[in-house]
């Protein structure tokens, strides 16, 4: 004979209407924990506290300081930046009539629009479906997209062109036939840009940061030669050397000491600060 324990006769006590008002609770408790990170987030981002911590956005801080994936991250950050201009989305998520995918997806589309307009297109999104916003937002195929996928052994980059650039693509592939195919082309004009910035990708890292480099003869602190500029980079590992922080996005090249109190653009006054970072430093 079977014989019912205590736990199967609470579980058989909590019929489905009871296990769906739980949820419908747990529900309205995650909205509200949404809203007050959101609010936590949006003070982070006015005081920029996340520099001081060495992280150089907003979005490095909630992937790398509070663990959020990428996506997640991105969700968060478009909504504090909405959230600055048009205060009422945070209420309409903490009630539902708007989800952060939503607002997410509307982000990239409206943020460069007056806030009446987002308003108004914010209003137009409510109580509609993931799909049904997407859909209002609905663009020509863009003429260039690149879609990266990574394996053990190698990296797949797929691209889509417009027939426009498509074309010249390919009248500069036969342009250079008699030396490159496509694939070589494109690794060709790689490595000169790379070059420009001072990296033979054929010799080691030491022998590229020994080089000489050319002390600027120019009154203007402000100029900085080529082949100094690259110095600096490569002293530097191509990162920003904020304490904490190790971008290798959207580098600058920094006056220690600033040039309006009458720093130069001697090596020892330079350093690699990513835009972040250097507006920080103000």
């Amino acid at each position: 004979m079977k014989i019912k324990t205590h736990g199967n006769l609470l579980s058989k006590k909590r019929g489905p209407m009871t296990i769906h008002s739980e949820l419908l609770e747990l529900c309205k408790q995650e909205k509200r924990i949404t809203s007050e990170i959101l609010t936590k987030l949006q003070e982070m981002e006015n005081r920029r506290g996340y520099l001081d911590m060495g992280y150089n956005s907003l979005f490095d801080y909630l992937v790398r300081g509070l663990g959020y994936s990428e996506a997640t991250a991105y969700q968060r950050q478009a909504c504090v930046r909405l959230v600055k201009e048009v205060p009422e989305i945070k209420k309409k998520i903490d009630q539902g009539s708007l989800t952060l995918s939503a607002v997410t997806t509307a982000f990239k589309h409206i943020r460069k629009k007056p806030v009446a307009e987002k308003r108004k297109l914010l209003k137009s999104m409510e109580n509609k479906s993931s799909r049904e916003v997407k859909a209002m937002f609905l663009e020509p195929t863009p003429h260039i997209k690149i879609k990266k996928t990574e394996y053990v052994d190698k990296v797949l980059l797929r691209l889509e062109l417009s027939h426009k650039q498509n074309q010249k693509l390919e009248k500069l592939t036969a342009l250079k036939s008699h030396k490159h195919n496509l694939e070589s082309l494109l690794m060709d004009l790689v490595e000169k840009e790379l070059r420009s910035y001072g990296i033979d990708q054929l010799k080691a890292p030491e022998s590229n940061k020994s080089k000489e480099f050319v002390v600027s003869r120019s009154k203007n602190p402000r100029q900085i030669p080529k082949r100094l500029r690259n110095h600096v980079l490569m002293s530097a590992d191509y990162k920003c050397q904020h304490p904490g922080c190790d971008s290798d996005h959207f580098l600058q090249i920094d006056h220690i000491f600033p040039v309006r109190l009458g720093g130069d653009q001697r090596k020892s006054n330079l350093q690699v600060l990513c835009a972040a970072h250097n507006r920080h430093k103000g």
